[in-house]
């Protein structure tokens, strides 16, 4: 059975931030829990999302979705470890849009064993150790149904290993969280593709330098108009815009969990641990108790 280090290690917590020396344990485990994990703090030894991926190392079977040009599992490759890939698109069709764009690596792009667009998750018999992907979990139309899909990929004992980007350090920076009502609407309609408020917020009201752009919101005008206009004609032109259904943070991703768990969306079973890291957390998500 694959372990992960635990959320909170006080030691590494209080060693991390100098302002925290002064704190007994238990002081530091209630500000990891009121404000250190809201604020971004990490409370572990791992430093990026390779340090986590280390620990599937005794895995047998790994299966990464949407690697493109940038699969994480290849540094784990050694005998008697199963790694599979599933994209979107077959191998052929990634490396011919990696060509199209300077900063991708077309050579780099992995054999790609189950090519969603031509049976989705139905296809995939093989059950895993563990399931990885990285930011795309923010753009399923569905978010409950590709979080039991990927269940079902499971070993009884497995995990769905994924990062996020942080809501507040990335282009969504001033967008409105997703919350629970979006995410069950959004399930219940069977959705297939993002929806029209998901392209409009995209086009129209993200922005390219997070740390310094002020809030699109606050200066609309006739350009916002024509943007808007250009966003509808884009949503009905083609069958699916690929955008970000989905803005979190940790503590929004958790509560969001907690809810779907009680709502039972996702089995009583489930666990779920995050890590801040950088601009992006990351979570494990099992669905069998934990020892």
């Amino acid at each position: 059975m694959l372990s992960f280090p635990p959320e909170f290690d006080a030691a590494v917590y209080r060693s991390r931030y100098a302002d925290l020396a002064g704190l007994r344990r238990s002081q530091l485990k209630d500000h990891w829990r009121q404000e250190g994990r809201r604020g971004r703090r990490n409370a572990t030894a791992l430093e990026s999302r390779d340090d986590l991926l280390r620990y599937l190392q005794l895995a047998g079977h790994l299966l990464e979705i949407g690697p493109f040009d940038n699969p994480s599992l290849e540094p784990l490759q050694r005998p008697g470890l199963q790694i599979d890939y599933a994209d979107f698109l077959s191998r052929t069709e990634l490396v011919e849009r990696a060509r199209l764009r300077p900063e991708r690596n077309p050579e780099a792009v992995p054999p790609i064993r189950y090519v969603l667009a031509e049976g989705g998750y139905d296809q995939i018999q093989q059950r895993y150790d563990a399931v990885v992907s990285h930011h795309c979990l923010e753009h399923q139309p569905d978010l409950i149904g590709h979080l039991l899909q990927v269940a079902g990929l499971l070993k009884p004992a497995g995990v769905y290993l994924f990062t996020l980007p942080d809501q507040r350090r990335c282009f969504d920076r001033y967008l409105p969280p997703s919350g629970l009502i979006d995410v069950v609407t959004a399930h219940l309609e069977r959705r297939s593709r993002p929806p029209l408020q998901a392209l409009v917020e995209h086009k129209c009201f993200t922005v390219t330098d997070w740390l310094e752009a002020p809030n699109p919101l606050d200066g609309v005008g006739l350009p916002t108009r024509a943007l808007l206009e250009a966003a509808l004609e884009e949503y009905q032109a083609h069958p699916y815009v690929d955008v970000h259904c989905w803005k979190f943070t940790n503590e929004r991703f958790r509560r969001l969990v907690r809810q779907l768990v009680a709502l039972a969306y996702l089995p009583a079973t489930t666990s779920l641990r995050t890590y801040n890291l950088g601009n992006d957390f990351a979570a494990v998500l099992g669905f069998t108790p934990e020892p």
